[in-house]
């Protein structure tokens, strides 16, 4: 089940007025979501990442989108 992409941005930008920004690396999604670093790895896996000071980061939005198509 696909969830409306609107709903989609607004969970991103209420968690991105939390957290001052809208893309992520491993280690901050796993706080986020609370889950583990391989679970967080696998999901890595399926993203595009944006390279920012030598980090890969993660746009909110396409990982909120993995995480809903998983359902």
């Amino acid at each position: 089940m696909k969830k409306d992409s609107s709903e989609i941005k607004r969970i991103a930008n209420q968690i991105s007025s939390q957290e001052g920004k809208y893309f992520f690396n491993a280690k901050e999604i796993c706080t986020l979501f609370g889950i583990c670093k391989d679970t967080a790895r696998d999901v890595c896996k399926h993203l595009t990442p944006v390279t920012h000071g030598g980090v890969r980061k993660y746009y909110i939005i396409d990982i909120l989108e993995y995480f809903y198509s998983l359902k």
